[in-house]
């Protein structure tokens, strides 16, 4: 599963995961489960914020290189190199 894939069904969760917290009456025998989807929503937030910055990572590695650059593993073997 790709990154965007991942970053997508994230989203979905984090959309359910509000609707949930949202839908619990504040009352005081709820205040657990509140707490709980809360700290689901956190995790959430964080890990949703790791796969963004990873799309954003390999974007940035993809276009590093300029136009008619040789990829390093393609350059010549200097010791055979005639001169």
């Amino acid at each position: 599963m790709a990154l965007k894939e991942i970053l997508n069904k994230l989203i979905e969760i984090e959309g359910q995961l509000d609707d949930a917290y949202y839908s619990l009456p504040e009352y005081n025998a709820n205040s657990d489960g509140r707490s709980y989807v809360d700290g689901a929503r956190n995790d959430l937030y964080n890990l949703k914020d790791d796969v963004e910055r990873a799309i954003l990572d390999e974007s940035i590695d993809l276009s590093i290189g300029a136009p008619g650059d040789v990829p390093i593993g393609e350059l010549p073997d200097p010791s055979t190199r005639q001169g």
